[in-house]
C-alpha cells in the first residue's frame, strides 16, 4: 500500500495521536470479532519452570513473578524485531536511546534515570552480570535475537544478589540450550546489512553453540558539509557457549565472546538546523568535533561449573573476565580496560522454603592513553531466602558490599556498604494477587569517574564526589488473570543520596544530593486466541531533585514523565504473521539542563510494521520502522544528536534447522 500525508493524518487527528488511535481502534475490532471464540478456549500460560538442571536446557531458581515482566521465545519469535534493543524498545516500558549515535550501545532507562539509567539496570545474560569498565553502555548487540530463549524485567527483587547497580531493576537474558540453529540475511535501507547465524549441538554429555553476527550501514547523514563521507559503521561478534555433564551431578561450563566495531557518527546539530533537516551534515566547526570516529573491541571469558548434591543443594561458581580497548582516532584518546571475577551460589529449596548464599569478588582497572590508571575493587556477600505459606510468600535478603576505589599515585577510597531486600506475596483470588517490597541498593564509581584532571595543569586529583549512590526502593504492586486477558500494575518511590551525574560541557561530575523518583508502571495484554496477541502499556515517573543545593524541586534532565508502548500480531494463518507496534516518549529536559530553562527535547515516537512468512524452513519478512518519519533526537546542552529521525525499510530470509 502506498502511504501519504493525507492517508497518514486524517482530517480530525492530531498528527501525534494518530499512530495510538489506529491500533486501538484496529485492537477493539479484533476483539469485538473473537471476544466469543477465546472465551472458550484455554488461556496460554507459559509452562513452570523448572527447578532443576535438565541435559538439553539450564534454568535458575525462578523468582516470583509478580515482580517481573517475562517475554518468552514465541513472543520474540512473533514480534518480527531485528535485534534485540529493537524488540525492546517496541514491545516493552525500557526507554531504549542510542549512546550519542552509537547503534551498537544503547541507553536503557527504566524508572527514569536519564543519562545514568545504563548505572543502574543490572544486565544478566545466561546468569553472568554484564558490567562494563567503564562509563559506556553494556553492548546487547552481540545477541543474536533468534538464539533468545526468554527474557525477563525485573522490578523490586534481586538487589541483594545482584548489588551494585541494580536500583532501577534487573534485565536478564537467557539463550536456548536446545538443539538447532539459524542463518539471518537482512538488508534495509542506507546500504544496511544485516547477517548472523547461530547453532547448537545437544549430546548426551556434551551441549555446544557457536554464533557469529556481522552488520554494515553506510548511514544517513554526511559526517560533515562539503564531504561525501557517510556516518557509517560496522560491527563483527562472535561466540562460543559449552556445558559438559561429566556426571548426573555435575555441570562443568565455559563461555567466550569477541566483539569489534567502528562508527563514525556526525555531530550535533542546531535546533533550527534539526528542525529543518535532520539528515543534513554539521556545520564546521573550530575544534574540529563534526564527527566523531571510534573504534572499540572486547573480550569476554568465564569458567565454572554447577553441582547438585544428593541433599537437594545447588552450588554454583564461576570465574572469568574481560578486556576492551576504546580509539577515539579524531582526539588521539586510547582507553584500555581490563577485569576479572569471581563469584559463587549455592541454594537450597523445597516445598516450605528457599535459602541461598552468595558473593563476587570482582576488579576493574582503566588505563588512560597508557599513563593515568584507576581501579575499583568490589567484594560483595549476600544472604537471600523465602518462606511459603501456601500460596503466599514472604522474601528477604541482606548484602555487605566493600569498595575501593583509588587513582595511581594519587589517592584510595574505601567504603562498606550494607543493603537489603523484604517482600510479600498474597493471592487475593486464585486469579488475583497483590505484592510488596523494599529495597536499598547502591551504585558505586567506574574508573572513569576517577580518572579527574586539573584543568589548568591536567595533573590527577582526586576527584571529590566519588560517594556511592544510595536508594530507597518502595513498590507495591498487583497482577490479575482473567479469561483471555492479564492486567498488571505497581506503584514505585525511590528516594536517593549522593546520585551523581555526569556533565558533558565541563568532563565534571555534577553532585544531585537527593533525588526522589515517584511513579507507576501497568501492562494489560490480550491473547484473543491462538492467532492474535495484543499488548498495552503505560508508565509515568517523576523525578526530582530534592536537595538543598541550587536545583531543589527541579526536574532530573533526559527523563520522561510519560511512556507508552503498544503491539498487535495477528496471524491471519498459521504461515502469515502481520505485527504493528507503536511507542512514545514525553519529551524531556536537555541532558544538562539542571535549572530547567531550556528548551526540551522533542518527544519520542515510533510507529513500525513487520510481516513474514514461513514456508517450511524458510522464513521471508519485511518491515518498516518510525513509518511517521518522526524526528527524534536526544538533546545536550542545546545541542540536537538526532536518532531514528528517519523511515527505514528493510527485509530479509532466515533459515532455521
Amino acid at each position: 500500500m502506498k502511504y501519504n500525508h493525507k492517508n497518514l493524518y486524517p482530517k480530525g487527528f492530531r498528527k501525534k495521536y494518530f499512530s495510538l488511535a489506529a491500533i486501538l481502534a484496529l485492537n477493539s475490532a479484533l476483539l469485538a470479532q473473537n471476544q466469543n471464540i477465546a472465551l472458550n478456549e484455554k488461556s496460554k500460560k507459559t509452562e513452570s519452570q523448572s527447578l532443576k538442571l535438565s541435559i538439553t536446557h539450564a534454568e535458575e531458581f525462578v523468582e516470583n513473578a509478580d515482580f517481573k515482566e517475562e517475554f518468552s521465545a514465541e513472543e520474540i519469535q512473533q514480534s518480527n524485531a531485528q535485534n534485540i534493543y529493537n524488540f525492546l524498545n517496541q514491545h516493552s516500558l525500557l526507554k531504549i536511546t542510542t549512546n550519542y549515535g552509537n547503534p551498537y550501545t544503547a541507553n536503557i532507562d527504566l524508572r527514569g534515570f536519564g543519562q545514568n539509567a545504563h548505572k543502574n539496570l543490572a544486565i544478566i545474560v545466561n546468569g553472568m552480570r554484564l558490567n562494563n569498565i567503564d562509563s559506556t553502555p553494556v553492548s546487547l548487540s552481540a545477541i543474536p535475537l533468534d538464539s533468545i530463549q526468554k527474557i525477563e524485567i525485573i522490578r523490586g527483587k534481586g538487589t541483594t544478589k545482584y548489588g551494585n547497580g541494580a536500583v532501577s531493576g534487573i534485565l536478564k537474558i537467557t539463550t536456548t540450550r536446545k538443539a538447532g540453529g539459524a542463518l539471518n540475511m537482512g538488508y534495509a535501507s542506507y546500504e544496511t546489512l544485516g547477517s548472523q547465524i547461530f547453532s547448537r549441538y545437544v549430546g548426551d554429555t556434551l551441549n555446544i553453540g557457536v554464533y557469529g553476527q556481522y552488520q554494515h550501514n553506510e548511514g544517513a547523514r554526511k559526517i560533515t558539509q562539503g564531504s561525501e563521507e557517510k556516518d557509517g559503521s560496522y560491527n563483527k561478534n562472535g561466540g562460543i557457549t559449552a556445558f559438559y555433564y561429566p556426571s548426573d551431578s555435575t555441570l562443568l561450563k565455559s563461555n567466550l565472546n569477541y566483539s569489534k566495531y567502528a562508527i563514525k557518527y556526525a555531530s550535533y546539530l542546531t535546533k533550527e538546523q534539526f528542525d529543518k533537516n535532520p539528515t543534513q551534515a554539521p556545520l564546521p566547526s573550530a575544534w574540529g568535533d563534526t564527527f566523531i570516529h571510534q573504534k572499540r573491541w572486547d573480550l569476554g571469558y568465564s569458567l565454572g561449573f554447577t553441582r547438585f548434591s544428593d541433599s537437594g543443594i545447588v552450588t554454583d561458581v564461576n570465574f572469568g573476565g574481560s578486556r576492551n580497548e576504546s580509539n577515539f582516532i579524531n582526539s588521539n584518546n586510547n582507553l584500555d580496560g581490563k577485569g576479572i571475577f569471581g563469584d559463587f551460589n549455592s541454594s537450597f529449596r523445597n516445598d516450605s522454603y528457599l535459602a541461598e548464599v552468595g558473593g563476587t569478588l570482582k576488579t576493574n582497572q582503566r588505563v588512560q592513553n597508557h599513563l593515568t590508571k584507576a581501579q575499583v575493587d568490589e567484594m560483595l556477600l549476600y544472604l537471600n531466602g523465602e518462606k511459603y505459606f501456601g500460596d503466599s510468600t514472604i522474601n528477604g535478603g541482606i548484602s555487605t558490599q566493600r569498595i575501593i576505589s583509588k587513582q595511581e599515585n594519587t589517592y584510595t577510597n574505601a567504603e562498606n556498604l550494607l543493603g537489603g531486600e523484604l517482600g510479600f506475596h498474597y493471592p487475593l483470588t486464585p486469579q488475583t494477587a497483590i505484592f510488596a517490597s523494599y529495597s536499598r541498593s547502591f551504585v558505586t564509581p567506574n574508573v572513569d569517574w576517577l580518572l579527574r584532571y586539573d584543568p589548568i595543569t591536567f595533573a590527577p586529583i582526586p576527584n571529590q564526589i566519588i560517594d556511592t549512590a544510595t536508594f530507597d526502593t518502595y513498590q507495591i504492586g498487583t497482577k490479575s488473570v482473567f479469561g483471555i486477558h492479564e492486567l498488571s500494575g505497581n506503584l514505585f518511590y525511590i528516594l536517593g543520596r549522593d546520585e551523581a551525574y555526569f556533565e558533558p560541557i565541563t568532563y565534571s561530575n555534577q553532585t544531585l544530593d537527593k533525588t526522589r523518583r515517584i511513579g507507576g508502571e501497568a501492562k494489560f495484554t490480550t491473547h484473543f486466541n491462538a492467532q492474535i496477541y495484543s499488548s498495552l502499556a503505560y508508565a509515568y515517573v517523576d523525578a526530582t531533585m530534592r536537595g538543598n543545593g541550587g536545583y531543589k524541586g527541579n526536574t532530573i534532565p533526559g527523563v520522561s514523565k510519560h511512556t507508552l508502548s503498544t503491539s498487535l500480531n495477528y496471524l491471519p494463518i498459521t504461515q502469515l504473521n502481520l505485527g504493528i507496534s507503536y511507542k512514545y516518549g514525553s519529551r524531556a529536559y536537555d541532558y544538562n539542563d539542571f535549572d530547567n530553562v531550556l528548551t526540551k527535547s522533542p518527544n519520542y515516537q515510533s510507529l513500525n510494521l513487520t510481516a513474514s512468512y514461513k514456508l517450511k524452513d524458510f522464513e521471508i519478512y519485511g518491515f518498516v520502522q518510525n513509518l511517521t518519519n518522526h524526528k527524534n533526537a536526544i538533546v545536550v546542552g542545546g545541542k540536537y544528536y538526532p536518532y531514528e529521525f528517519e523511515r527505514t525499510f528493510g527485509g530479509g530470509i532466515k533459515y532455521t534447522w
